[in-house]
């Protein structure tokens, strides 16, 4: 029997990035998220998905109790990939496990994976992707353009200019139009990279809005 519930756990993820509580802030939804990519990282590997160590978690491990309880999503999340939850009778401790005889489908994990990666980029983006818009919004820098200057030592200094500033001059070499291109097409990626994550989050929203309104959706 697998442990996984088709399309349960896409709605629940789905509900822990949308999610508005107040009391829950971007930053405890990315540690949840951060939480469930590592338990699914393990069920995604095949040496791994069949060992007890990682098919559970205990609910008072002070790392889980602060990262996943906050976010109910993200243990209804847990609960559909095929974890349910126990308490263990030899010490009293409540778990999140998978069953025995339940099978985990390796090839769901892998996909689960990486919907949880995309889920933290839409909440979060990286600071990879934050740099290279940063640097996509910047100017671009000719190194061949610029004023020149002696000092008395007879050193050549070149002072550089961004190459914006030669698009009003009317005189620009073939080097510098390259690279004002070059610049134009970085910004416009930069925007279609903010236009994608909103519209994934529209997307979201909307699938989000069906599941809760339309009395056909299963």
């Amino acid at each position: 029997m697998s442990s996984y519930t088709t399309n349960a756990p896409g709605m629940h993820l789905q509900d822990l990035i949308l999610d508005t509580n107040t009391t829950v802030s971007n930053k405890q939804k990315v540690d949840c998220l951060k939480l469930l990519k590592v338990v699914i990282k393990n069920l995604a590997d095949p040496s791994k998905a069949n060992d007890p160590k990682y098919r559970q978690l205990r609910l008072s491990n002070e790392k889980v109790h602060a990262k996943l309880l906050p976010c109910p999503s993200g243990i209804s999340y847990m609960k559909a990939i095929g974890f349910i939850e126990i308490t263990d009778a030899s010490d009293g401790s409540q778990y999140l496990r998978i069953p025995e005889t339940s099978n985990v489908n390796v090839g769901h994990m892998k996909a689960a994976l990486s919907e949880l990666t995309n889920a933290i980029e839409i909440i979060a983006p990286s600071a990879t992707s934050a740099a290279k818009i940063s640097k996509q919004n910047q100017p671009c820098i000719d190194a061949d353009s610029g004023e020149e200057k002696k000092t008395p030592e007879g050193i050549i200094i070149r002072k550089l200019v961004p190459s914006t500033q030669y698009a009003t001059s009317g005189k620009m070499t073939e080097l510098q139009k390259t690279r004002m291109l070059m610049e134009k097409k970085r910004q416009r990626e930069a925007e279609e990279l903010k236009k994608d994550r909103a519209k994934n989050v529209s997307m979201l929203k909307q699938d989000k809005y069906v599941r809760e309104n339309d009395e056909n959706w299963t």
